[in-house]
């Protein structure tokens, strides 16, 4: 379904009538979405009413809905609208070397290798290249098709937007491999369907949503390693995250958290004293080294040798404080603090750019994550008070979920360690009737707790830090944080899990309106948002 919706999203990229970059007014464009949405709709209506509608064929109109929203972004927006770095391009005749991802793909595509100067020179190039050869090869498969090669930049957006359609499928994984009971599935499936912030990331032209691709692939395969710690499992996290860092660096995030389970289960088999058992964690270890750092290091390597370049990201300006952007003269409080409603700026939930208007991270991790980097200073008051309820119910949902997230799994920690002390090795069948479980199965849920709960952690701290390292206003976009919707989801469902009674009954319904106001508001933003 994934594929054949961004098969159809290219061909109508192409079409006058259906994609605003080829030049189709806004307003056929919106009733035709409406007109599909409400079909759609009709038809999951008769399902529900007939009894029809089972998990799986809900997962599907899940997907459904959330590949549909997706394309309907890509055809109303631009390559040019909403970016994050995207820079421009001259074409294959010339002999220009262009900023930007855009930039950095065209070189690709133009003179058939990796920049042979230092990637420093041209902004953008410091990035690991994997996204941008797979999209330097999509457009010589187009050019080789006779598409007329601006329409072929125009559809950089085609690869993005599989890759935020495959995250729903990957997140479906992650649910099923973390224990959530089966009726919860399509719940913890939202954000990633519907999320704004999914939507922009799936018409994007940059490395953020394959590298989010494969941060959750990494996720989803540690925990299957988890459950069955078998060789096919280990190495599919070590392509995972080695792949994932020759997208962008930061999925390494992962490699914290990693350590630390692998750490848990290496003390498990000494302790157990199976000299067979020993052998074959080390030996996948070593096979996960062997994998996953050439992999994921060698883009680092390659600078650090033709070019003396260390990792890092290139300042916005020459001299930081003379950037609009630099937050470094402000106090650690002001910056990563609990911000007061006042500041929270509610009256216009969009991201200001400078520092002077807004330098906390919270709040800007906010506005980004549902308006992205846009600032519309002309929005008509209806959208504006449709964005503020929007802006509202995140921040509520968001500050729910993740107390109930942190709070169950802390939670669950303690229950399930304390469990091991009473499992048994090889329980009978009278004994699993009561309730004992075997070591194994005690030990496999501490190790999934703990990675789960501490991937959050670590990634809560890693971004507090990275504001510091990169202090610019830009640097607590939500695009650097999107994975923990992941987190997110699992606190929602969490709260699906609280009592009807007392105060969970009264969470439930708060999150549930919540993120119903949050997803539907801003999705009606973005359909009658003029963005320039």
């Amino acid at each position: 379904m994934i594929l054949l919706i961004a098969l159809i999203t290219a061909i109508l990229q192409g079409n006058y009538f259906t994609s605003i970059a080829g030049g189709a007014p806004r307003q056929p464009q919106i009733l035709i979405l409406f007109l599909v949405g409400f079909i759609s709709l009709f038809f999951l209506i008769s399902e529900i009413r007939t009894q029809k509608v089972t998990i799986d064929r809900g997962v599907l109109w899940t997907v459904w809905f959330g590949m549909l929203m997706r394309a309907g972004y890509v055809l109303f927006y631009d390559i040019w609208t909403l970016q994050n770095d995207g820079g421009t391009f001259t074409g294959f005749g010339t002999a220009d070397i262009n900023n930007g991802h855009i930039g950095y793909i065209e070189y690709i595509y133009k003179f058939f290798h990796l920049p042979d100067m230092d990637p420093y020179e041209y902004f953008g190039y410091y990035h690991p290249p994997l996204h941008h050869v797979i999209e330097a090869i999509w457009m010589t498969i187009q050019r080789f098709l006779g598409v007329p090669e601006a329409l072929a930049f125009e559809n950089l957006q085609i690869p993005t937007l599989i890759y935020s359609g495959l995250c729903m499928i990957v997140m479906l994984m992650i649910l099923k491999e973390s224990d959530i009971e089966e009726k919860f599935v399509i719940p913890g499936m939202m954000l990633f369907a519907f999320h704004p912030r999914m939507m922009v990331l799936g018409g994007s032209v940059n490395n953020d949503i394959l590298a989010l691709l494969l941060l959750l692939c990494t996720i989803w395969r540690a925990l299957a390693w988890i459950r069955e710690k078998s060789f096919k499992n280990i190495i599919l996290i070590a392509l995972s995250l080695g792949f994932g860092m020759i997208s962008k660096l930061n999925t390494a995030i992962c490699a914290f958290s990693l350590a630390l389970i692998f750490l848990i289960a290496l003390i498990d088999v000494f302790k157990d004293g199976n000299i067979i058992t020993r052998k074959n964690i080390i030996l996948q270890y070593l096979v996960f080294g062997v994998i996953s750092i050439p992999i994921g290091m060698s883009y680092i390597i390659r600078n650090m040798v033709l070019f003396g370049e260390k990792p890092g990201i290139p300042s916005p300006a020459i001299i930081p404080n003379e950037s609009v952007m630099y937050t470094g003269e402000y106090s650690v409080w002001s910056i990563i603090g609990i911000p007061s409603i006042y500041d929270l700026h509610i009256e216009f939930p969009f991201y200001p750019i400078s520092a002077k208007a807004i330098h906390n991270t919270w709040v800007i991790l906010f506005q980004t994550g549902l308006f992205a980097e846009a600032y519309p200073a002309d929005i008509n008051d209806y959208l504006l008070s449709v964005a503020q309820i929007a802006y509202t119910a995140s921040i509520i949902v968001a500050v729910i979920t993740t107390i109930v997230f942190i709070w169950s799994y802390f939670k669950k920690l303690v229950t399930e360690t304390k469990s091991i002390k009473f499992s048994l090795a090889y329980p009978t069948d009278e004994e699993k009737e009561k309730g004992v479980i075997s070591t194994k199965e005690a030990v496999d849920k501490v190790e999934r707790t703990t990675f789960l709960l501490f991937t959050y952690i670590f990634m809560l701290l890693s971004f507090s830090l990275y504001v510091f390292k990169y202090p610019y206003t830009c640097s607590s976009d939500f695009r650097y944080m999107t994975a923990c919707l992941v987190f997110t989801s699992l606190g929602f469902v969490g709260c699906q899990n609280l009592s009807d009674e007392g105060a969970g009954k009264y969470v439930k319904i708060v999150s549930n309106i919540g993120m119903a106001a949050c997803l539907v508001g801003s999705l009606i933003v973005y359909m009658f948002w003029n963005i320039a």
